[in-house]
């Protein structure tokens, strides 16, 4: 492992060890290179500030292992890993979901924008959609998912992450049948216009 790659994963760990113990926006950059025995400048060298490093964090922890190989057949066990992952940091999460800065409740849309709107595009379904009614669709998914993930976090975990996951996959099941049903319906009712 390269040095550079050793003195990141040194000031991420210095942040989750803090972020544990208080909230993200009360911990500054001198807390996080005091705790892991690095100076400022070595702090700066790697990131602009404290939002960059819990970026970093984020994106090499939760979002890379999430989005490797993440399509409509596995995404139920990966939101599963994604969940069991943020109980296991449940005070970090909690402490830095909390924060000013809203990166995480963005980028886990943004992943989930990405796959909805892709598969949304595959899916014989939605084929008769114009690309602005698609992304509105994946938009409906991918906030809903987040908002959901979000709020059982801010709400302390307390819900069983495998129960949350099932129930999620079995949401998202209904909502595919009913948007079967409505098209049905909705081409039935064109065809009787004609």
């Amino acid at each position: 492992m390269a040095a550079s790659d050793i003195t990141k994963k040194a000031l991420a760990e210095s942040l989750k060890a803090l972020g544990a113990k208080k909230i993200f926006d009360k911990i500054t950059v001198a807390d996080i290179t005091d705790y892991c025995g690095v100076n400022r400048q070595t702090f700066y060298y790697h990131f602009n500030d404290k939002y960059e490093l819990l970026g970093w964090i984020y994106t090499q922890e939760l979002f890379i292992p999430l989005t490797e190989d993440l399509n409509l057949d596995n995404w139920t066990e990966k939101i599963f890993e994604l969940l069991q992952y943020m109980k296991n940091q449940r005070k970090f999460i909690m402490n830095t979901i909390k924060s000013s800065n809203n990166f995480f409740a963005e980028y886990l849309q943004k992943v989930f924008m990405e796959l909805f709107i892709k598969e949304i595009e595959d899916m014989d379904l939605y084929r008769q959609l114009v690309e602005d009614e698609r992304k509105i669709y994946a938009k409906f998914f991918a906030y809903g998912l987040c908002g959901v993930i979000v709020e059982w976090a801010n709400d302390g975990m307390k819900k069983d992450e495998k129960e949350l996951s099932d129930m999620l996959e079995r949401m998202a099941h209904n909502i595919e049948r009913m948007g079967h049903e409505f098209y049905i319906f909705h081409k039935n009712g064109q065809m009787s216009k004609k």
